[in-house]
């Protein structure tokens, strides 16, 4: 099964949406790359920042999968 993580509308990102808002890029940026470390090191295939992104990562997991690779 291929995995994919959410760095910052999941947990790991550790903010609401109200705090999102407000933060600066740099923040941002910092928490970003902190919990796609995170998600990687718990063997996530794929890190994305929202749900919005997952429609072109299943289409290179389906091409992928037609190429005969499983994860």
């Amino acid at each position: 099964m291929w995995t994919v993580g959410l760095a910052v509308s999941g947990n790991e990102f550790g903010a609401t949406w109200d705090a999102y808002q407000t933060m600066s890029k740099e923040d941002v940026a910092v928490r970003r790359e902190h919990a796609a470390s995170k998600l990687y090191a718990a063997g996530a295939h794929y890190v994305v920042d929202s749900l919005a992104d997952l429609p072109g990562v299943i289409a290179h997991i389906n091409a992928r999968l037609a190429q005969g690779e499983r994860p």
